[in-house]
């Protein structure tokens, strides 16, 4: 073997070595021993699991049509809710959020309205139309952005709709900052959580 061919050789190994590190460290390795957890909604007509190594806090207030369901971060402590009594609402959803290197927030809606525009689906969640965009994003916090990562100047900003079982949960959105450099694997992480989503009747 040439010096060049052993350079690429070892140079593979790495990432192959760094890629099963970080999906480890995001709970969903591939392994029989990643552990994962329930998050179940009966209200809502959904459930999905995640990787019991996230941390998740379910949201204190009720909206009128959109429905803030729950946090799940890899962040080492999930943030507070804090319900304003007077108005039924609180600290925003997604609340202010700095992630690590190779970190993940996502975040879960339910809605009882349709889509404000077409759906336009790309995929295919329970048997439900759904639509799921991933784009670029700068890390820099902007009056839109609540969640960002502290590492690096852009972020993978996730987004997913899907068409709700029923005409009371028309639409379940579902929104996911992904930080590096690991992104593969932590948007792989975020897909696989989409893909165990199950409705109940």
């Amino acid at each position: 073997m040439n010096a060049n061919r052993r350079w690429l050789v070892i140079a593979a190994g790495v990432v192959v070595v760094a890629a099963a590190a970080i999906g480890s460290v995001l709970g969903f390795s591939g392994g029989s021993g990643a552990r994962l957890l329930d998050a179940s909604f009966p209200g809502y007509q959904l459930s999905f699991r995640y990787p019991a190594a996230w941390k998740r806090k379910d949201w204190c207030w009720i909206g009128t049509s959109v429905f803030p369901l729950t946090l799940l971060t890899t962040a080492r402590a999930a943030p507070t809710c804090q319900q304003d009594s007077s108005f039924g609402s609180g600290t925003p959803f997604p609340p202010p959020l700095r992630l690590g290197g190779n970190s993940i927030a996502t975040w879960w809606f339910a809605s009882d309205q349709d889509s404000p525009g077409p759906l336009s689906p790309n995929a295919e969640i329970d048997g439900q139309p759904a639509r799921i965009t991933v784009r670029r994003e700068s890390t820099r916090r902007t009056s839109k952005s609540y969640v960002n990562c502290r590492l690096g100047a852009t972020q993978r900003f996730l987004t997913a709709q899907i068409h709700g079982p029923s005409a009371n949960v028309r639409l379940i959105e579902v929104g996911a900052v992904i930080c590096g450099p690991g992104f593969a694997a932590g948007e792989a992480a975020v897909r696989k959580m989409l893909d165990s989503v199950r409705f109940t009747s």
